[in-house]
């Protein structure tokens, strides 16, 4: 009896421990996920808090922005007596962390009737132009543009569809992509020689204000892509074609050229001509080597 009592009793030890084991175990697997739960909810939350720090600061900076360009506007004012003239400067906030590169010009840049008032914000990632229309000595905006200032190349004043009127044109080259991208964004001149149309865009263009035609290269690799003949519609352009070339089923260039209605891909493609030579009104264009792959030795594209 002692002997089985004994074993009885050491039984209830070995079990009373191992319970012990198993609650410990238990325990410290509850405080690892805890631990793992946290270290999840403090990153989250301290991704939230830098958001809302990068959204507090662009908040800051546009509001900034604003006040810079009222700033501007005000010293336009005190010189409307003056229909030609310009001023640069750079307008600092409190602790010199954000500068703003303003160039105010007025003047007859448009129409010989009425002077525009150019307003040019270079802040420190974006390029931001405002024009307005001073008539009658009022202050209006007709036109707002903004570009990264990686990609802004800058802007010019010239008749680009051949109507006789000045049009306002950005140019501008992609950070993305792999291929040639030069863009311009035209905005016209429109007839009461005050406002513009909405902005245009075009890829790697050549323009033609003499025919009322745009000619360019479209977005692809060289010797891959195809170009474009638009002609000019009042304040649109109207497709004239596209010419590209010929492909057997192996990729290979069979000596003819593809002229179509639209680009290849496209559900209404259609085939107008197939030509055994370039015309000459593409080979001067912009980008016409791009698309031949007829490039330097020295790789400048």
């Amino acid at each position: 009896m002692k002997t089985i009592t004994q074993l009885f009793a050491n039984t209830i030890i070995l079990l009373f421990i191992s319970c012990e084991q198993v609650d410990e175990n238990k325990t410290i697997a509850t405080n690892h996920t805890d631990t793992t739960k946290t270290s999840v909810d403090t990153g989250k939350q301290e991704r939230l808090q830098k958001s809302e720090m990068i959204e507090e600061q662009e908040n800051f900076d546009s509001l900034y922005d604003d006040k810079v360009l009222s700033e501007a506007i005000k010293i336009a004012e005190q010189r409307k007596a003056r229909d030609r003239f310009k001023k640069s400067y750079v307008a600092t906030i409190p602790d010199s962390s954000y500068q703003v590169k303003v160039d105010i010009s007025s003047g007859f840049y448009f129409s010989h009737q009425f002077p525009h008032l150019i307003v040019r914000r270079t802040t420190p990632s974006s390029v931001y132009i405002d024009i307005f229309s001073t008539t009658n000595k009022q202050v209006q905006k007709v036109l707002f543009y903004e570009q990264g200032k990686l990609e802004y190349t800058g802007d010019t004043i010239r008749d680009i569809n051949g109507d006789g009127l000045k049009d306002f044109v950005v140019n501008w080259y992609g950070s993305n992509g792999c291929c040639l991208k030069a863009f311009s964004n035209v905005f016209l001149l429109r007839a009461d020689k005050k406002s513009y149309s909405s902005s245009i865009e075009f890829i790697n263009p050549t323009f033609s204000p003499k025919e009322q035609i745009v000619r360019g290269v479209c977005y692809g690799h060289p010797d891959e892509t195809e170009m474009y003949k638009y002609k000019w519609n009042k304040e649109a352009v109207d497709t004239v074609e596209y010419i590209y070339y010929e492909k057997n089923d192996k990729g290979e260039k069979t000596g003819k050229l593809i002229v179509s209605n639209n680009l290849p891909f496209s559900d209404r493609h259609k085939v107008l001509k197939r030509l055994s030579y370039m015309p000459a009104e593409y080979r001067k264009i912009e980008g016409y080597d791009w698309f031949t792959d007829n490039l330097d030795k020295s790789g400048n594209r």
